[in-house]
């Protein structure tokens, strides 16, 4: 329900990432799984570019005008639940969602030269007020997939309620 309230009030962001822009053409045509998509922002870009889109989020309100775009799969699951299909999509996008238990899945879920790509905040000082269970430390991420070819890797800063936080971008390929 509440992120059902917060898609009513349209407060979440309707254009992709800079970061997905900027990465797109690393991406391999095929199946593209978007955790936590919300609005399809990253999924409806994708979709028009010919990728095969599962737009996977809890909120019904946000997936709702998803419904019937082509190229794009809206998929209401609560997260907690959810199985991600072995080798199975080309990409994987994890944008501002943070739940370490779904790493497992993501690292068995790519196809061997699939792509990863993850935008979320980083551990620093002034991210007084974010849950720290929500917050990337640092090098977390290259111990994870220290079995993939890690080709991005980026501390941005970026304005969140009205203050800078730190970011990370990050982009690995199956091998």
């Amino acid at each position: 329900m509440k992120w059902d309230k917060k898609y009513s009030q349209d407060l979440m962001p309707h254009t992709p990432s800079n970061f997905l822009l900027e990465m797109v053409d690393f991406l391999s045509q095929g199946r593209v799984l978007d955790i936590a998509g919300g609005n399809g922002r990253h999924s409806k870009f994708l979709a028009q570019k010919g990728f095969e889109c599962e737009c996977v989020d809890i909120s019904k309100v946000a997936l709702a005008p998803l419904i019937g775009l082509k190229g794009l799969k809206p998929i209401c699951v609560d997260l907690d639940d959810y199985k991600i299909n072995a080798d199975y999509y080309e990409a994987i996008l994890d944008f501002y969602f943070l739940d370490r238990r779904l790493f497992s899945g993501i690292k068995k879920g790519l196809k061997v030269g699939g792509v990863f790509l993850m935008e979320t905040f980083l551990a620093d000082n002034d991210c007084i007020g974010l849950d720290s269970q929500k917050i990337l430390n640092n090098g977390e991420l290259e111990k994870i997939f220290y079995d993939f070819e890690i080709f991005f890797k980026e501390e941005r800063l970026k304005k969140h309620l009205g203050r800078e936080v730190k970011i990370i971008v990050f982009g690995a390929r199956k091998i």
